[in-house]
């Protein structure tokens, strides 16, 4: 690491506690997912390459740095879909925006756990909106893939 750069260090020192901030969200998920994999027939998974139960601390992390990031672009594609599609008709909607355009910048730096906080931040102000007015739709209501998304 470059000593002619602390901002640098500084920005990755920040990093390492709010990318295990995440780790440790993702792992209060587990219970729920391990609830769900054991729905599933063990034969699913022996087609599949590669043994899942050998502990890798390494790919541990990289998965969920992938994970993250997939639910955190899924979710910015979400808002910001539906932002651009009731922003102007809705009052109040357009105070999100800069929200999402911060969140928008925190994930392009890599940023995941500020970037889902403020995402979270998102939808707690829609929600908030939408209890004054019921007429204004979901977020989910205006996801851009909503068709092609399904699991069979």
């Amino acid at each position: 690491m470059s000593v002619s750069n602390p901002s640098a260090a500084t920005a990755s020192q920040q990093q390492q506690p709010d990318i295990q901030q995440l780790v440790g969200l993702l792992d209060s998920l587990m219970p729920l997912l391990l609830r769900f994999q054991s729905q599933i027939p063990e034969q699913s998974f022996q087609a599949m390459p590669g043994n899942f139960a050998i502990p890798n601390p390494a790919l541990d992390r990289q998965a969920a740095e992938n994970l993250i990031g997939d639910m955190i672009a899924e979710s910015l594609r979400t808002l910001s879909a539906y932002l651009e599609t009731n922003a102007g008709r809705h009052a109040g909607l357009e105070s999100c925006v800069p929200i999402v355009t911060q969140a928008a910048h925190k994930f392009a730096v890599r940023d995941y756990a500020q970037a889902f906080n403020l995402i979270w931040l998102t939808y707690r102000a829609i929600e908030t909106i939408r209890t004054a007015d019921p007429r204004i739709p979901p977020p989910r209501a205006a996801s851009p893939d909503q068709t092609s998304s399904s699991i069979h």
